[in-house]
């Protein structure tokens, strides 16, 4: 499984000047800022993570609940594992639900691997910035980091949907940190796309697809 053992560091919210990259004026940093020894995953661990999973206990997303896509529910199992995976990894008190993974991905690429966008990548549309963020052992999700992927691995959905959960639980906890609580699946989902504290019109226009979709899922 993963290697080495987690280590918890507390984070609190930091004022910055706001800019483009970060328009909220706010980012999170470690309390006590060090290098962690952390975990990662490589393609062997994440390979044997998904052959050797305890399946008996999984919570899955809701199927047949969006056939409007031929595939929207053929990577359920995938999305189960590594929400688990990462639940346990990060435990909170509002566990992520895997039906917000579920309609993430549908909202983002239609469940199609490679939907040829130039600016994202394979079927969690992956930015390189975010690619490169989850593979920086100085990072800021160096507590648990992937290691020796490519950008051409993100067409697997056994790679990029692990590394899209991952990525979710980072902004997961951002969002609760800026927030002081629990953040709701909306929240999560506005702190992936970075517009948690923006007062931007365009939030509607960017939440729309997942609302859509997350409500079906629900329904």
């Amino acid at each position: 499984m993963a290697k080495k053992k987690v280590t918890t560091v507390k984070e609190h919210p930091r004022k910055v000047p706001v800019s483009k990259k970060n328009p909220t004026g706010i980012t999170i940093v470690d309390k006590h800022p060090r290098r962690l020894d952390g975990t990662y995953l490589d393609r062997i661990e994440v390979v044997k993570t998904i052959k050797n999973y305890d399946l008996k206990k999984l919570i899955y997303p809701k199927s047949g609940k969006l056939n409007i896509y031929s595939d929207s529910d053929k990577y359920d199992e995938l999305i189960a594992i590594w929400t688990d995976y990462f639940n346990k990894k990060f435990p909170s008190d509002s566990l992520l639900d895997p039906d917000v993974v579920k309609a993430l991905i549908g909202s983002e690429s239609d469940f199609k691997l490679d939907p040829l966008n130039p600016a994202a990548f394979g079927i969690a549309q992956i930015t390189e910035e975010t690619f490169k963020a989850l593979q920086d052992p100085k990072g800021e999700v160096k507590e648990f980091i992937f290691t020796k992927f490519t950008l051409k691995d993100l067409k697997d959905p056994n790679v990029a949907i692990p590394m899209a959960i991952r990525w979710l639980f980072r902004k997961k906890r951002l969002a609760q940190g800026k927030l002081g609580r629990e953040p709701s699946a909306e929240e999560i989902i506005l702190e992936y796309k970075g517009l948690l504290k923006s007062t931007s019109k365009y939030k509607d226009k960017a939440l729309k697809k997942f609302r859509e979709l997350y409500a079906l899922i629900k329904k």
